[in-house]
Formats: C-alpha cells, sequence, structure tokens
C-alpha cells in the first residue's frame, strides 16, 4: 500500500465510475482497477461492489474512505506546519535586551512580530550589557541587542542606530538644557552608573563623557538598570548619564535629560552559525524598525 494507491481509491470513492475517475485521475482504467485490486487484497476486503452499470462502496470501504479522508487533512496541516516552521513563520527566539532597548526600538520590533509572525513565541530577558555575550555563548538567549561591539567571529553585529548621552537630573535640579555648558558643572555632584569594565566597549564611551569633562565621577550608588537608576535619580540620590531614548518611557518621573554631545550605538547580535529559523526575521524586522523611530523625540 502507498499514497498513490490510497489516492486511487479516493478518486473512485468520490466517482463511484471506474472510467471517469481514470481521466481525473490520469491513469488508463485497466491499470486503475488493478491498483483497486491489489489495495483490496492487501486489505484482506471488498471496497467496492461493482458490476457492468453500477460501482458503490462497500461498509468497509465507506468507512476506508472516511478514515483515509481524514489522515489526508491531517497530513496536509502536518506538511504545512513542518513548511512553516522551516521557514520560521512557527517557533521559539530567546531574546536578551539591556533596558535601553524597551524604552526605544525593541516594542517597534516585538509588535512587527506579532503582526507577521503571531505563532513565533518571543522570549525576553531583561540582561546587563556585561552578562548579555556570555548569555550568548552559553546558548541562553539566541539574539540580543547590545552596545557592544564584539570582535570575536562566533558573533555577528549588526549596527541598528545611534543616539546621544543625556545627563539625568531631578526635576528641580538647578542646571536645564539653557543653562549647561559642560557635565564638568556637575562635578562637586554624586552620581549613579553601571557597574561595567572600562575597557569594553560602552564603558569607553561612559567614561569618555567625564573625560571630556576634566573629572572622574563620584559614584554614589551602582546599577546596571536603567529603572532602577531612574528613580534613585528621581528621589535625588544622584545624578547619572543614559541614552537618551529613556526619555521616551520617564515622562511620569521626576527626572529631566539634557541631551550630551556623546554617542553611543546599539546593536544586534547573534551566534554567526545559528540556524534557527526564525532569526532572520528578527534581523530583518529590527532593521526596518529602525525607520519607524522618531529620533527627535530621542
Amino acid at each position: 500500500m502507498d499514497f498513490r494507491q490510497l489516492n486511487y481509491f479516493l478518486g473512485v470513492a468520490e466517482e463511484l465510475h471506474f472510467s471517469r475517475a481514470a481521466e481525473k485521475l490520469f491513469i488508463v482504467q485497466p491499470a486503475l482497477s488493478r491498483h483497486i485490486q491489489q489495495l483490496e487484497e492487501e486489505l484482506g476486503v471488498v471496497l467496492f461492489e461493482r458490476d457492468k452499470r453500477n460501482v458503490k462502496l462497500t461498509p468497509a470501504g465507506s468507512y476506508f474512505r472516511d478514515e483515509i479522508s481524514r489522515m489526508q487533512l491531517q497530513l496536509r496541516n502536518i506538511i504545512e506546519q513542518t513548511q512553516r516552521i522551516h521557514g520560521g513563520s512557527i517557533g521559539t527566539i530567546r531574546m536578551g535586551h539591556p533596558g535601553s532597548a524597551l524604552y526605544s526600538i525593541l516594542p517597534e520590533v516585538l509588535s512587527m512580530m506579532y503582526q507577521r509572525f503571531p505563532d513565533v513565541k518571543v522570549q525576553l530577558t531583561e540582561i546587563a550589557e556585561v552578562e548579555l555575550i556570555a548569555a550568548l555563548s552559553s546558548h541562553e538567549i539566541d539574539v540580543g541587542f547590545t552596545r557592544e561591539i564584539s570582535t570575536d567571529a562566533q558573533f555577528t553585529t549588526q549596527l541598528l542606530f545611534e543616539e546621544h548621552f543625556a545627563l539625568v537630573v531631578p526635576t528641580d535640579y538647578w542646571l536645564n538644557e539653557h543653562t549647561f555648558t559642560g557635565i564638568e558643572q556637575c562635578l562637586e555632584s554624586g552620581f549613579i552608573l553601571p557597574k561595567i569594565e572600562m575597557d569594553v566597549n560602552y564603558g569607553k564611551l561612559l567614561n569618555n563623557v567625564f573625560e571630556q569633562g576634566g573629572f572622574r565621577p563620584k559614584v554614589v550608588y551602582h546599577s546596571n538598570y536603567g529603572a532602577t537608576i531612574l528613580r534613585l535619580v528621581e528621589k535625588k540620590l544622584g545624578l547619572s548619564v543614559l541614552p537618551i531614548s529613556y526619555r521616551q518611557g520617564s515622562s511620569a518621573l521626576g527626572v529631566r535629560f539634557i541631551k550630551l554631545p556623546n554617542l553611543t550605538q546599539l546593536y544586534l547580535i547573534w551566534r554567526s552559525e545559528d540556524t534557527n529559523p526564525v532569526l532572520p526575521h528578527i534581523r530583518e524586522i529590527a532593521h526596518e524598525a529602525v525607520g519607524h523611530l522618531s529620533f527627535d523625540q530621542f
């Protein structure tokens, strides 16, 4: 028994006429009759009652038709699902991101993914910059948003956009965009900054902000999570320097953002040899989502 014989059987069961069925199935009638006979012999049952004028299904033939039709539909569904999984329309992607991505590109990426690929499950993990590469290496995540450039060949990075750093101060702080002339005006202030190594890219960029001001910041609190930093600034426990995209989700907080001339970049990063079929969709959508961002608001 093979799929071809089953299709021949269904063709005859639908037409209840061997000549018409043979014509639709593009097979000569004697060959069709021979296939049906072989199928009956293999099953050990009579599927059709036939004489010179009429062809009709036996009770066993009716049952066999219904079950084979159901199985054929199930097989088509299986094939379709298999093709969708292969094409990345169904699947799972584990995404790591720093807090700043939530205030800029991440919501747009997730919205576009859901609209185009609603059957893809995106698992999110907010993760500090210094831990993201390790999470990729250990396969805890599949793709990440990062401000780090990796020179390791096992990873590939894609530049998404660059944005300004901003000095974050409490709402009633004495400095504002009109009176601000340089970060050195905050020489005596305490700062709330990420605890990162200064030999990584983001650390170098952040350190450069203060080097240009001619001083090293007095750090009163360390936190690698932007939302925590914003709350501490709001409580007047110190100032901070963050990517200006944090301003997007901070209107309800008692903080202000003063744009700095210094820039930072956001990249998409993934394992170079990763074969997850969802990954190309993420990369394409992330690139497209940048065009939907309003950098004037940053």
